[in-house]
């Protein structure tokens, strides 16, 4: 922005400079022909009272010879009775033209211009002065003037385009500063604020964007509490459920269900704390997807043994990183899985594996049930075309575009539906840095003022 305005300001400014000084150019170089025209006229009207009442040849050449202009060979004298007298540089019929004629008039001759006056003389007779008007006199001061104009213009351009990088310098000041504060508040640093500066538009849209920004805190802390308390109101509930599943006898079951009663208490209580944590303060989430995925697979493998459903559930590799907690990624997994226990027959297969991509790490999740009739619509928030809320699958695609990932869905190889979770890699933590060594360490002796241990 900052060079488009300065370039802005350079071609309109330069514009301006030539519009006035190519004119003004001229000028100058017309005025000063004028000038040396106006000289040459001069000492033709000196000259002009010596011819009317000369009779002598001699008299007429002494006074062309007492000016200047005569002295330097630039002034003649053309009389009826005499001839030419002086330096002449036009021929006889250029001065027979303007003595017929009898008008006064400039003609172009080797290395300048002649300036021919008639003059009346008695008994009718005219005469006729000329005065050469060498070049140099018609362009003297020109150059000089042109300079000047041309220093001029490069100032006045020279000066805009200074003050035009001082004004863009300040509006793209600020408007870095409101993209930078947009993007801290982007970046989950809520405290960013704009400093309005620069011109009252973008003041105005700084003021607007802390607005903004103090509005979306209220409305996140009043989201947070209400998690929070709706996590809370759970609990009354959790604990009788708690009191009926210990009441079950002991065995498989009572031990299955005492386990999805911990699991879902601590849901309860991660939501709770994450409510009260500030989004700066959360840690960088990171877990192994092989160990969620042996998780979940094995508490659906058991609902799957006890439906007679054929389960295939390929052993996951470990040590493959996401940037994500391992519950979210658990929700995900039991979305995927659920689908398939919900709405497809206990007699359909399901098949689950996972894949290192180079892009990523992928969970495929396959069924032999109907499949999905729109794959486009099915994820698609609240969209469903089953007896569901159309939540689960766009919870499952969020999860993969926040690590950098995607939800493909389509029909797989067991003639039904077939969905394919894709998760971005967490990045490589470096190693931190190893402490220095005190001086006392490296000597082998205890810390001063420290008595050491026996």
């Amino acid at each position: 922005m900052r060079r488009s305005y300065v370039r802005v300001a350079l071609a309109v400014t330069t514009l301006v400079a030539l519009a006035f000084v190519i004119p003004l150019a001229m000028l100058v170089y017309t005025a000063a022909q004028d000038r040396a025209m106006r000289e040459a006229e001069r000492q033709a009207l000196g000259l002009s009272a010596v011819v009317v009442v000369a009779k002598d040849r001699d008299l007429v050449l002494n006074s062309i010879e007492s000016t200047q202009a005569g002295h330097d060979g630039r002034l003649a004298a053309h009389l009826p009775a005499l001839g030419a007298v002086g330096a002449s540089r036009v021929d006889s019929a250029t001065v027979a033209q303007v003595r017929q004629q009898q008008i006064a008039g400039t003609v172009e001759v080797d290395g300048g211009r002649a300036y021919l006056r008639p003059v009346a003389l008695p008994e009718g007779l005219i005469a006729v002065i000329e005065v050469y008007v060498p070049a140099a006199s018609l362009r003297s001061g020109v150059g000089l003037a042109w300079l000047v104009l041309l220093g001029e213009a490069i100032v006045l351009v020279g000066v805009s385009t200074f003050l035009a990088d001082r004004l863009a310098a300040r509006v793209v000041r600020a408007s870095r500063d409101l993209a930078r504060t947009a993007a801290s508040l982007g970046g989950g640093s809520l405290h960013a604020r704009v400093r309005p500066s620069g011109p009252q538009e973008i003041e105005e849209v700084g003021g607007a964007l802390n607005v903004l920004a103090e509005r979306f805190v209220e409305l996140l802390a009043t989201e947070r509490a209400l998690a929070a308390n709706l996590s809370h109101r759970l609990r009354v509930p959790l604990t009788a459920l708690r009191l009926n599943t210990e009441t079950l006898p002991a065995g498989p079951d009572r031990d299955r269900h005492v386990r999805m009663v911990d699991r879902l208490e601590n849901e309860i209580n991660a939501v709770i704390v994450e409510a009260a944590r500030p989004l700066a303060a959360r840690p960088r989430l990171r877990c192994d997807l092989g160990a969620v995925v042996a998780d979940r697979t094995e508490f659906w493998g058991a609902l799957a043994e006890d439906q007679g459903r054929p389960w295939q559930a390929d052993p996951p590799e470990s040590g493959i990183i996401v940037p994500a907690a391992f519950s979210v990624i658990a929700e995900a997994l039991d979305v995927l899985l659920g689908n398939v226990f919900h709405h497809t027959p206990d007699s359909a297969a399901c098949r689950v594996s996972v894949r290192r991509d180079p892009d990523g790490a992928s969970v495929t999740v396959e069924d032999a049930g109907p499949g999905f009739r729109d794959p486009e619509a099915a994820v698609s928030r609240g969209a469903s075309d089953a007896d569901s809320t159309g939540l689960g699958l766009d919870i499952a695609r969020r999860l993969a575009a926040d690590t950098g990932g995607r939800l493909t869905v389509g029909r797989g190889d067991l003639g039904g539906a077939r969905v394919v979770l894709t998760l971005g890699m967490a990045a490589e933590e470096a190693p931190a840095p190893p402490r220095p060594r005190r001086w006392w360490s490296r000597l082998g002796g205890a810390r001063p003022g420290v008595h050491a241990r026996r």
